[in-house]
């Protein structure tokens, strides 16, 4: 079967090579024509954290090409390039079902505007980096969480992305999901920029670790989420150990002068904060020491 993956990054790279793995066929739609020049001449290369490679022939096609012909569709796009799918919006995809796999909640604004029947949204938790064009570096392991957002839910999706090494789990609320990922990508991604640092530094620096600390409390208030205070520190603990290698794509988009998620992450804790009466001077420092990186790159 054919499935379509939007982003050709790092997580859109590594669902690709899952896909494969599954027996399904991806087509990668990329921003450029020659990372899809690349990919169909070279195919894509896996790396493990073990440094075990893998390769696999993929179809690519630059994104300014798409027609909507496969029938599910994995958006795995950074928010940054979100604006740049208002084709979406056209009639001729209603039909297809499309997976949303974002950092943040930006992307909301987009979904609420479309048209298809079927829409779901999800996070990735897994740490992956991507290599030149054609390479990935799966950097830890985690699981993608999805739940749907409009329609029912489609239980395709588990027989597309689920396996033993790539496990999908459904969630039933798709606000409370993404929240929960939201908090995670405030605690970890700005304290990650700014350090310049990978993930395991922040549990293993008792500095990162208090700055971190105090994020994350910011954003459980600014989003309501105190009573799940304990499970969601110990869950932000442990995805810090299980992508101890991984270099946020904050500090990726630094390190490379490209624009940040800064806005869709911390940016939104801010507006929900001040939406509910809350002080976040962590996140605003946070944002604005960011967004002074953003300028100069």
């Amino acid at each position: 079967m054919k499935v379509s993956v939007i982003g050709g990054g790092a997580i859109g790279l590594l669902i690709s090579y899952f896909l494969k793995r599954n027996q399904h066929e991806p087509v990668i739609y990329t921003r450029s024509k020659k990372q899809a020049e690349q990919l169909n001449k070279y195919g894509m290369t896996y790396k493990n954290r073990f440094g075990i490679e893998d390769h696999s022939a993929v179809t690519a096609i630059p994104v300014g090409e798409y027609a909507g012909n496969e029938s599910y569709c994995i958006v795995a796009v950074k928010q940054t390039s979100i604006q740049d799918l208002s084709f979406l919006r056209e009639r001729g995809f209603a039909e297809v079902s499309y997976l949303f796999l974002q950092n943040g909640i930006s992307h909301i604004k987009l979904l609420e505007s479309l048209p298809q029947i079927n829409l779901a949204v999800g996070a990735v938790e897994h740490g992956a980096g991507k290599e030149g064009l054609t390479t990935v570096n799966h950097l830890g392991e985690g699981r993608i969480r999805y739940s749907p957002f409009r329609g029912q839910p489609d239980l395709k999706w588990a027989e597309i992305l689920h396996s033993e090494e790539f496990p999908l789990t459904v969630e039933g609320n798709w606000k409370e999901m993404l929240y929960q990922k939201l908090i995670m990508n405030a605690s970890i991604n700005p304290v990650t920029a700014l350090l310049r640092v990978p993930n395991g530094d922040l549990i293993k620096n008792e500095h990162a670790l208090f700055l971190m600390k105090e994020l994350f409390e910011e954003a459980i208030k600014a989003l309501k989420m105190t009573y799940k205070r304990d499970e969601l520190w110990k869950d932000l603990l442990i995805l810090c150990r299980n992508t101890s290698l991984n270099r946020s794509s904050m500090l990726k988009s630094i390190e490379s002068g490209e624009q940040t998620e800064i806005d869709s992450i911390t940016g939104e804790i801010i507006e929900h904060a001040r939406n509910n009466n809350v002080q976040t001077p962590f996140s605003y420092f946070a944002y604005k020491a960011v967004k002074a990186l953003d300028w100069r790159g």
